[in-house]
Formats: structure tokens, C-alpha cells, sequence
């Protein structure tokens, strides 16, 4: 008798089961079932640009080493030679990202569907999204395998080895503007303005001297690497010259700068010190013309030292000031309130080469203008 029953209950679970299922519905593999439309992963990046100007042949490996770390799909890259007649050594545009297509998602089970269908369209779904996972990390290593291979073809080094230095007198700041600014207006023309949203140019300089005319650099991200170690004064005055020529951001670095922190200048925007990298500080704010540092301030600065410690870290100082007084006056303050909370990282035992100091002028006429922002790569 109990079998009978046993063999009644079972009929009726089957029975039940097949009334909510089409049969089609009890294969169990994801590939048995509909899916939504292919999608396509690609990388989506906007076209860049990256001009270069060096004296001679002693930037070359510095150079080569950043152009290598930094460069990026859809990017155009440009190196040139500083002199009266410019010398262009590389002229070229990386590749766009390589595109991977996949499969869409499994449709999802209509109205009414069964615990079975459900659990199996949960399976389909997880399934999905890990061959997703998958072709992201294959389109990012196939793009990256692209842009190594189009700088190899580049053969910067053998390119610049061949180089005689230029006079002298073409190697300084002023100098070097004019290059970099003339080459960029023969991009533009050649490829229009699609890469207002990033232009970097990195100098190679010899020395920071020479008048630059208003307007010459106007929205380019100016880095500038001087063969010696510029005085604070000195790189506050170039960088408020650069400024002064309409950079939309502009840096000088001495021969200390370490790969790491000329990598992060090029590859970070620091307009605002905002929505880049990992961590933004609170404003650290200063009296009136003044660059001293309050007890509020030095309160707020040790409350990011545990992360500052943490190995590989580059910490970007942004300073700023608010408007009266001059330009000029301007910029060199916001250098020293970066300046002054980068000494007390210092004195904190965090090594000079993992800071970066911006000096960005007057941002506004209130006194919360008068601040420095730390952020944290």
C-alpha cells in the first residue's frame, strides 16, 4: 500500500512541475535559452594629446620611459626637438581600444514564471555576467597589448640617440612654449578641436628664463622638467608665467622628480584636486596673505598621514589663493601654502618624492579661496 502511494505523490509533483514548464525549460544550460542582443565592450575614451619638447638626447630616457607608462588608446603623440627650425622626431596616434562582442543577457522569465525558472534564470544570469567580467579583462589586456606594440614600432630610443643637441639658447622655457604652442595650432588644424578635454605638454628645459606671450598656452595642462633643481622662487615665477600664457594647470619639476610623480602629473587632471584619485583632504585654509599653517590646519593634515604612509602613495598639494592683490603675487602665495603643508609631510617623515606641489593662483574673491587641497593617488 505505501508504494502506491509513494507512486501517487510522485505522478503529482511531475504533473505540477510540467504545468508551469515547457519542456524546452529542463534542459539546464544557459545556451538552451533566448538572450537579449549582443553587446559590444569597448573602452570608452576621449582622443588626447601629448606634445613633448626636449633639447638633446639626455631627456631621451626619461622621456621614452614616460611616454611608455603614460600613453593611452586614441591618444596623439608628439615629440619634438626644441630649436628655430623644430625638429619633429615621433608624430603619431595609438590605437583605438580593440572591441570584444559577447552575447546579451538571458531574457528574463515572463510574468507567472515558476520557482524553477526563476532559480534557473538566476543561474543564466550569473553565468552571463562572468563571461561580461571576463571579455572587460580581455578588451583591457588586447588594448594594452595594441598601444605597447604601436610604441615599439615608434623606436623612441634609436630616434633620439641620433639627435645633436641644440644652441643653447633654444633650450629655455620661453623657447620651448613657442615650439610646443606652434606645434599644437598644426594639430588642431590638421585634426580640429577634438581634444579640448586633455592637452599635455611636458618640457624638457634647459632653464626657466624668457618671456612667454599671453595667450600662447591657452587650456594645455604645461608640465615643465628642468635639467637642475629650480629654487621655489624660481619655479613659483615659471609656473605663474605659464599661467600667465593661459595653461589651464602648469607644474615645473626639478631633477629630483622621481617616474612615479611625473607619471601622476601627465595622467591626472588637477584643475580642482577633486574627482581624481582616491582621496580628497578637507580645504586646509590660511589667514589673509599668509602661508602659515593654523593648529586647525595641522589637525586636519594628520588626520590623513595613516594613509599617506601606506606604500606607493603620491600625494598632489593643490594651493590656492583668492583674488586681491596681483596675478603674479597670487600664484607665488598658493605655491607656498602648498609649499608650507608639503614641509609638514616632511617634518612628518614622509619622503619629498612621494609629494607633488601645484601652485594654481587666485580662484575666487572669498576666503575660502585661500586653501590647499591634498589629494591622494
Amino acid at each position: 500500500m505505501s508504494n502506491v502511494i509513494y507512486r501517487a505523490g510522485g505522478a503529482a509533483g511531475v504533473l505540477a512541475l510540467l504545468a508551469g514548464c515547457s519542456l524546452s525549460s529542463l534542459g539546464g544550460s544557459p545556451s538552451d535559452h533566448a538572450t537579449g542582443s549582443a553587446i559590444t565592450i569597448t573602452q570608452h575614451v576621449a582622443p588626447s594629446a601629448l606634445l613633448t619638447v626636449m633639447t638633446g638626447r639626455a631627456s631621451g630616457p626619461a622621456l621614452f620611459g614616460l611616454v611608455a607608462r603614460t600613453a593611452r588608446p586614441d591618444e596623439d603623440v608628439r615629440i619634438l626637438q626644441a630649436g628655430a627650425s623644430a625638429k619633429t622626431i615621433v608624430a603619431a596616434d595609438s590605437p583605438a581600444p580593440t572591441s570584444i562582442v559577447i552575447p546579451g543577457p538571458p531574457a528574463a522569465p515572463g510574468r507567472g514564471e515558476t520557482d524553477y525558472q526563476s532559480a534557473l534564470y538566476a543561474k543564466q544570469l550569473t553565468a552571463w555576467r562572468a563571461k561580461r567580467s571576463a571579455g572587460v579583462q580581455a578588451e583591457g589586456a588586447q588594448t594594452r597589448e595594441k598601444v605597447a606594440q604601436w610604441l615599439g614600432r615608434l623606436a623612441i630610443p634609436q630616434k633620439v640617440s641620433m639627435l645633436a643637441d641644440p644652441p643653447g639658447n633654444e633650450g629655455t622655457l620661453a623657447a620651448e612654449s613657442a615650439v610646443a604652442a606652434s606645434a599644437l595650432a598644426d594639430l588642431e588644424s590638421e585634426a580640429g578641436a577634438v581634444f579640448g578635454g586633455r592637452r599635455v605638454i611636458v618640457l624638457f628645459c634647459d632653464d626657466l628664463s624668457g618671456p612667454i606671450p599671453a595667450g600662447e598656452l591657452t587650456g594645455d595642462d604645461v608640465i615643465v622638467v628642468t635639467g637642475q633643481l629650480p629654487t621655489e622662487a624660481d619655479a613659483s615665477s615659471a609656473q605663474a608665467d605659464l599661467l600667465e600664457a593661459g595653461a589651464a594647470q602648469a607644474s615645473v619639476v626639478g631633477s629630483s622628480v622621481t617616474a612615479t610623480q611625473l607619471d601622476t602629473l601627465v595622467s591626472a587632471d588637477l584643475s580642482q584636486g577633486a574627482g581624481r584619485g582616491d582621496l580628497v583632504s578637507v580645504p586646509v585654509l590660511f589667514g589673509n596673505d599668509s602661508y602659515a599653517l593654523s593648529a586647525g590646519a595641522v589637525g586636519e593634515l594628520r588626520r590623513l598621514l595613516p594613509r599617506l604612509r601606506e606604500a606607493g602613495t603620491i600625494a598632489v598639494i593643490n594651493g590656492y589663493a583668492s583674488t586681491p592683490g596681483t596675478a603674479q603675487a597670487n600664484y607665488v602665495l598658493s605655491f607656498e601654502r602648498a609649499t608650507a603643508v608639503a614641509h609638514f609631510f616632511e617634518s612628518q617623515g614622509l619622503p619629498a618624492a612621494s609629494l607633488i606641489i601645484v601652485g594654481h593662483g587666485a580662484s575666487g574673491t572669498s576666503g575660502a579661496n585661500r586653501r590647499v587641497l591634498v589629494v591622494i593617488e
